[in-house]
């Protein structure tokens, strides 16, 4: 983890409540992440967070434990026209965009109460 001063607001704000293992846990699952029309991914997750009721480690947790295998994807190919991809498993989904190294990046996780 870098000594630098943390400059993102929003990381700040994140991190604050947690212990330092906690926060470093948060660091490896944001690099996961999309900022998508966020500031920041820090932001995107604790809007997502706050706006589902849950706490942003534990909504960090359950994406990046979300499992793609035999999760059906749409579009089934390729991306949709605002370059994203929805992953359904049971009542969960995961949208991911490709980011500029063509890798995927969460954009959001969440579960349908249906």
């Amino acid at each position: 983890m870098s000594k630098e001063p943390i400059s993102d607001e929003f990381l700040i704000e994140l991190l604050k409540s947690y212990t330092s293992a906690e926060a470093a846990e948060i660091q490896q699952y944001i690099s996961e992440w999309d900022a998508a029309t966020y500031t920041s991914v820090a932001q995107s997750i604790l809007d997502h967070a706050n706006r589902k009721g849950i706490d942003p480690l534990k909504y960090l947790r359950k994406a990046h434990n979300f499992n793609k295998k035999g999760a059906i994807r749409v579009p089934k190919t390729g991306y949709r026209r605002d370059s994203s991809a929805v992953y359904r498993k049971g009542n969960e989904y995961l949208i991911v965009r490709l980011d500029q190294y063509g890798t995927e990046k969460i954009v959001t996780y969440g579960v349908n109460d249906d």
